[in-house]
């Protein structure tokens, strides 16, 4: 396999860079970064990190059927079973936060 290959490829997207090609239809893709983003925006991610994965949460589960699963953060490692077409990673540039977002029953 070559450097190429194996270099990890990112779009970006609404403000955020993500992981692409993406895991996720393009309508739900669009909902979760704009939510993520609203979230987000004007938080302090390090005493409100908990409260802002919950209303992304909630607002995924009412909209797009449970259940949803939010991480988020500058520096983290996950291994998830997730149904297929519901996963999405990507990062907001200006803060430097990711999100990891997959639906799994």
């Amino acid at each position: 396999m070559s450097a190429e290959e194996n270099e990890v490829k990112t779009k970006p997207f609404r403000g955020a860079q993500v992981l692409w090609p993406p895991d996720i239809p393009d309508d739900i893709l669009e909902d979760i970064v704009t939510v993520s983003a609203d979230a987000l925006n004007g938080k302090n991610f390090e005493e409100e990190g908990v409260e802002i994965a919950r209303v992304v949460k909630q607002h995924l589960d009412e909209k797009w059927d449970p259940y949803w699963h939010v991480f988020l953060g500058k520096s983290f490692g996950c291994h998830a079973v997730h149904e297929k077409k519901r996963f999405v990673y990507f990062t907001f540039e200006e803060s430097n936060i990711s999100f990891l977002i997959y639906k799994a029953s």
